[in-house]
């Protein structure tokens, strides 16, 4: 009886065991993930060691978010319906939103074109048989930094006027450059702010599982940027700026949890680099999957100043949302010494590296690179031999990844 049920339990784990999938994303400019680009050169794309494909386009990509865009469901589909049910072995695809601001978080009528936007886009990815979508939530113009941060007033601004701000802006205010490019409405509070953007995106996740019940949603930065206690207890889980300088992060990523259908799955790709070792991953596990939604690390945050996850969306937290990771090509310099990448970003390093990521994700990691052409034949960045003989190793090992234990 014994063996029986062990045979059982073993067969039931594999059962419940998610598989893992490897998704590339080149930085080289946008061509090489763009339909025209995928379709020509189906054929040796088709054979690359990878699970699928982030996707951009010029009638979706950068006008979803855009100040009074409005996104076509015609246009969009003509600029991708070539790769319907083109790609049958590397069927986890997705479609790719960047980050802007559109408008005043109170300005209903700008955001739900915006909504709107973005249900026509998760329209096309279900037509087409993608996966879902990619939410690029790094802001990459000095106006798209308005959503992700929260315009306190400068210390300059508090010394020479102090009778204009109350007890709370007071200590909320930072050096000039920290809100340089950020935004509120100064008829509201800090929380109103974030609650009313977790409101918008709320809305913005419910119509799109509307129009696709199962789709899923990658989010590249995610929370943790957000939240004053990322660092405390875990070396860097984060590593691109101050918390106060992306509040909005965390609001966005709520709303987009509140918003979730039942089948739907969002994902929190936790942008970082710097990881390396086995701990390096497992403290950025637990903490994005599990000590974020804790009291303990939320509670003593000021909420007038900081942004918490709130009460309702503690208890849930871990169930609903998924962690993964993004390993890049290149080494870069950290502002923690110990975590500098510089001279540890070889193939056989970043070979070790994907291996960790696989083994610490609940199911998605995105290899993303720069000066290396993985999808274009005429090759402005030659990949050398090495690294694709590399990525066919990792690839190969996907399945057994679904069931590592950590």
């Amino acid at each position: 009886m014994k063996a029986i049920f062990l045979i059982l339990l073993l067969l039931s784990s594999k059962l419940l065991a998610k598989e893992k999938h490897l998704i590339l994303a080149e930085g080289n400019g946008w061509f090489p993930h763009m339909a025209e680009n995928l379709i020509e050169n189906h054929p040796s794309i088709s054979q690359l060691p990878f699970s699928g494909f982030v996707v951009v386009g010029n009638s979706f990509t950068d006008l979803v978010m855009q100040k009074k865009k409005k996104v076509s469901y015609q246009k969009v589909w003509n600029e991708l319906k070539g790769l319907k049910g083109l790609y049958k072995d590397q069927t986890h695809n997705f479609l790719q939103i960047n980050i802007h601001f559109p408008a005043d978080f109170w300005d209903d009528k700008a955001w739900e074109q915006v909504r709107q936007n973005f249900s026509v886009v998760a329209r096309v990815s279900k037509d087409l048989g993608f996966k879902g979508i990619v939410f690029d939530d790094e802001p990459y113009t000095p106006s798209a930094k308005k959503m992700v941060n929260y315009k306190f007033p400068s210390i300059q601004e508090i010394e020479t006027k102090p009778k204009l701000y109350s007890s709370e802006e007071k200590l909320g205010a930072e050096p000039t450059w920290v809100d340089k490019h950020a935004y509120r409405n100064k008829k509201y509070t800090f929380p109103q702010h974030m609650q009313q953007v977790t409101l918008r995106f709320k809305h913005i996740m419910s119509s799109m599982t509307k129009v696709y019940p199962k789709m899923t949603t990658l989010v590249y930065l995610g929370p943790s940027l957000s939240h004053s206690n990322s660092n405390k207890n875990y070396p860097i889980v984060i590593d691109m700026g101050l918390p106060r300088e992306n509040e909005y992060h965390g609001a966005i990523f709520t709303g987009l949890k509140q918003g979730l259908a039942k089948e739907a799955s969002l994902h929190d790709m936790g942008e970082s680099y710097k990881y390396r070792k086995n701990e390096h991953f497992g403290y950025a596990y637990q903490w994005r999957k599990n000590d974020i939604a804790k009291d303990i690390y939320n509670d003593n945050l000021n909420p007038n100043l900081h942004w918490t996850l709130p009460k309702s969306e503690r208890l849930t937290w871990s169930s609903e949302v998924e962690v993964g990771f993004m390993v890049f090509n290149k080494g870069q310099k950290s502002s923690y010494p110990q975590f500098t990448t510089l001279n540890h970003s070889s193939v056989e390093e970043t070979e070790k590296t994907l291996y960790k990521a696989l083994k610490y994700s609940d199911e998605y990691v995105i290899y993303y690179c720069e000066e290396q052409d993985w999808l274009l034949p005429n090759k402005k960045f030659p990949l050398p031999n090495v690294w694709m003989q590399m990525m066919k190793r990792v690839y190969a090992k996907l399945n057994h990844y679904a069931f590592d234990k950590r």
